[in-house]
């Protein structure tokens, strides 16, 4: 029985090594030929546990990875009608990674290390670093509120949930404290254990708000002896949380509350929320609240502020989220069904676009998938990720800490990938559909059929070497210098085009390379602008002009381009 729970066990902490590694050593990249190795490991993983012989899953978890390979199916068809045809090949091969991932369970100086004082290392988004973080937040709670796991066990989860949380707000991710307050409505909200919850968050949330300013201190001046005093704070805030986890857990094992007593401390909890409620209420309308302060705020929303004397980027409601959930919504309402294809709102929102902000994706995982996907690909994604939540609800009902936990740390994650761009980084998604998968993991189950199993096995070995190796293969035969194999290997690429240009010995020939570029991705703008550079060195300025115009009906409001179409000369240029 052992041997056979570590055999389960295995496979899922090699994929959530994975991740870490995505995250570590790949810096969270979204760059497909940077996590392709990966996902063709998970992919042979998978079929390695299948030949092995494999437990048969639910039906309700075989319809959620269906739902997940439909997705990625659709993302793949709506490469005949995206702007970015590799990109949308990249996220449809990047589904079927994250439907490895939940299949696999259900069966430099130190200040190149923060972005605008934001920590952005190993992965360099911060709202992605601190969702890495944040996924595991509520798991160690669980597991530090059960009375009857070992001591250290305890002591180590306490200190880690103090770790995770010191490591957002580091981060300060605004997505992580919204999507942490939900999920935490949530599960003290629903689950019976919410009393044995309290005492390990409130422990780690109220050492994180002793240590706000050292935390947040490279935001206010992103020196490099804020930066070391806020990575020291983070070994100090683990070590206080392991002392105090530690009296934390020798105390809960002495003390036994009856169920009277048990219902006096949850009354009293409630009393104790209200009045810090009613306390923090009066404390804003005193303080801070002012005719006008709503009006302010969302004024403040719809804009980035210019300037800002906030103590940190989590008071600092500004962002352009507003304009691209604007364009994002829109684009849906053109084009309801299809969508106008995968990856395909970097390129619609240039066109449209009321700021500066050049996002690649919607910052919202719903209105990523309703303006590229449409509606059949917006039901096919809930349907991947709402049947799974069934059983979480059950056995979050049931007092099952194991569910409970993957309830929470879902929870969370769904909701901070509703407003940031977190979907898309693997070193994410991995950790979330690995947590997913384990949510409804459990019980007695037979095994799959062993022709079944082999059969299963071979598919996925198939899938993988199909879709991971060639644009992975290409990418290094691109990086070697070999660009006729690597446009064999990867015919959608425009990579191999691009370094042909540039190591052109001609501008004619720089030229040719980027024309069959453009012709493979005329809406991309980029392509369209390194072509209109091209003709101005080959002394082809109708033709440069002509292709500046083009690039600038694709992004209007781009000054190079704007610049460009100013300083073209108006006759050829001589020798």
């Amino acid at each position: 029985m052992r041997r056979s729970g570590l055999a389960r066990v295995l496979p899922t902490a090699a994929l959530a090594a994975t991740a870490w590694a995505l995250a570590w050593v790949e810096t969270g990249s979204t760059v497909s030929s940077d996590w392709l190795p990966y996902a063709l490991f998970a992919g042979l993983l998978l079929a390695a546990v299948l030949a092995a012989g494999a437990l048969r899953p639910h039906p309700r978890e075989a319809a959620a990875v269906a739902a997940l390979v439909g997705l990625a199916g659709w993302e793949a068809l709506s490469i005949s009608w995206s702007a970015v045809p590799p990109l949308a090949r990249d996220e449809a091969v990047l589904t079927i990674f994250l439907a490895v991932a939940i299949d696999l369970r259900f069966g430099g100086d130190q200040v190149d290390h923060f972005y605008s004082g934001r920590l952005s290392f190993p992965i360099s988004y911060p709202n992605a670093q601190a969702a890495a973080f944040l996924i595991g937040f509520w798991p160690a709670v669980v597991l530090a509120s059960l009375r009857r796991s070992p001591v250290v066990a305890r002591m180590l989860a306490v200190a880690g949930a103090t770790a995770i949380a010191a490591g957002w707000l580091t981060a300060q991710s605004k997505g992580g404290i919204l999507a942490i307050a939900v999920s935490a409505a949530l599960v003290f909200g629903l689950s019976p254990l919410r009393l044995r919850l309290l005492p390990p968050a409130m422990l780690a949330a109220g050492l994180i708000a002793l240590a706000y300013r050292p935390l947040t201190a490279p935001f206010r001046s992103g020196t490099a002896g804020d930066v070391r005093h806020a990575g020291t704070a983070i070994l100090l805030l683990a070590a206080a949380g392991a002392g105090v986890g530690l009296v934390y857990a020798l105390v809960d094992r002495r003390l036994e509350l009856g169920p009277r007593r048990t219902k006096i401390a949850g009354w009293a909890a409630v009393v104790a929320f209200a009045a810090a409620l009613a306390a923090a209420v009066a404390a804003f309308f005193s303080t801070v609240y002012h005719p006008g302060w709503f009006d302010e705020q969302w004024r403040s929303f719809k804009n980035v502020p210019q300037q800002s004397s906030a103590s940190s980027h989590l008071l600092q409601l500004g962002s352009y989220r507003y304009d691209i959930w604007r364009v994002g919504l829109n684009q849906f309402e053109d084009h309801p069904l299809a969508g106008i294809g995968s990856r395909g709102f970097g390129p619609a929102y240039l066109q449209v676009r009321d700021s500066p902000d050049t996002p690649a994706r919607a910052h919202s995982v719903e209105v990523d998938a309703l303006s590229e996907l449409g509606i059949v690909g917006f039901l096919l994604l809930a349907a991947a990720l709402v049947l799974p939540f069934v059983p979480f609800v059950r056995r979050l009902r049931a007092r099952d800490p194991a569910g409970t936990a993957a309830f929470a740390g879902c929870s969370y994650w769904l909701v901070h990938a509703s407003v940031d761009w977190i979907w898309t980084v693997p070193a994410c998604g991995v950790s979330f559909f690995l947590l997913l998968g384990a949510g409804g993991a459990g019980g007695e189950r037979r095994l799959l059929p062993g022709r079944t199993s082999a059969a299963a096995a071979a598919a996925v070995v198939v899938v993988a070497l199909v879709a991971f190796v060639p644009p992975w293969l290409s990418a290094r035969l691109t990086s070697g210098g070999d660009l006729a194999a690597a446009k064999s290997a990867d015919p959608l690429s425009v990579d191999p085009y691009v370094t042909q240009a540039a190591l052109a010995p001609t501008p004619a020939g720089a030229v040719a390379a980027l024309r069959a570029a453009v012709r493979k991705e005329p809406r991309v703008v980029e392509l369209r602008y390194d072509l209109a550079l091209a003709y101005v060195r080959a002394r082809r300025l109708r033709q440069a002009r002509a292709e500046l115009l083009r690039a600038r009906q694709l992004d209007p409001r781009e000054p190079r381009i704007q610049d460009a179409l100013k300083n073209l000369p108006k006759r050829p240029i001589r020798s």
